[in-house]
């Protein structure tokens, strides 16, 4: 994981951050061989927080890993313990918002549909 701007191709999420708003794309390549591996620990520790706002942009992949989910649920527990109000999921597949509701943690999120 690293952010915007780098030359690896090879990687999970990008991230950004603007008025307080931290942006996480998920890449397309995000399941490809390891680059997911402690995608979201590596966000916290790059982005600590406290932020008004966490969007994680779902656009660009299908169905994910469960190491999404995993990875979703550790950032929502460490940026909702700062104050941050319920991360944005940004246009997940449906099929994402599917499993997060057989899962009941969809009500964790706020989910903006594709």
């Amino acid at each position: 994981m690293t952010d915007e701007g780098s030359s690896n191709p090879l990687r999970a999420v990008d991230t950004a951050v603007k008025d307080g708003v931290l942006t996480v794309t998920v890449r397309k390549e995000f399941d490809s061989g390891n680059v997911h591996q402690d995608w979201a620990q590596q966000v916290q520790l790059l982005h600590p927080g406290p932020f008004t706002k966490v969007v994680v942009d779902c656009s660009a992949c299908g169905l994910l890993s469960s190491t999404f989910f995993a990875g979703i649920m550790q950032l929502q527990q460490h940026y909702g313990e700062l104050g941050c109000p319920k991360m944005v999921l940004n246009r997940p597949d449906v099929r994402i918002v599917k499993n997060l509701q057989i899962l009941r943690l969809h009500t964790f999120f706020d989910i903006i549909a594709r």
